[in-house]
């Protein structure tokens, strides 16, 4: 894999219509998706196993419809339900990268920054975003980010109460 390491995407819910596809539940705050005639990774008795994407459907509501090569009928992905979906990300530094310049909104205070870096600290992410020329940081953990949406670059999280406070 070429110094490359894995991203976990989402995971199989169900089989999709007739045809071998499966949806796919996204994990929020993951960037990066998967690519007609490129492998994902899906993780069967904790090994990542390579399936092609023969197509692909982006659905709104966080969910992704997948088909793969060879495996053209509902039976044949039966077995995928519960599993992880993983692609290959060039680094950790690279995803996190790409939520630079994205909009932070808190959905709880109505808080609003920009993002200008998510820097790995022992244990945890923290994104460091500025907002009326001051700099706050703030805990970058998928259980407090509410959506992403790419296309407009926006990061809803709900933020614990007194976090922007504390870095008055």
């Amino acid at each position: 894999m070429n110094d490359r390491k894995l991203v976990t995407i989402g995971v199989i819910t169900k089989t999709y219509g007739f045809e071998g596809s499966v949806t796919v539940k996204v994990t929020a705050g993951v960037s990066g998706e998967p690519k007609i005639n490129e492998p994902v990774f899906i993780v069967i008795d904790g090994i990542p196993v390579p399936f092609f994407v023969r197509e692909l459907y982006n659905s709104e509501g966080g969910t992704m419809v997948l088909a793969f090569d060879d495996y053209d009928t509902t039976e044949s992905v039966l077995m995928l339900k519960g599993c992880e979906v993983r692609i290959e990300a060039a680094s950790g530094n690279d995803t996190l990268l790409s939520f630079e310049r994205y909009t932070l909104s808190d959905v709880n205070s109505g808080f609003s920054a920009t993002i200008v870096s998510i820097d790995e600290q022992p244990g945890q992410l923290l994104a460091t975003v500025v907002a009326k020329d001051r700099e706050f940081l703030i805990p970058f953990h998928e259980d407090l980010i509410v959506s992403v949406n790419h296309k407009k670059k926006i990061v809803k999280m709900s933020l614990p109460e007194g976090l922007i406070d504390i870095n008055s």
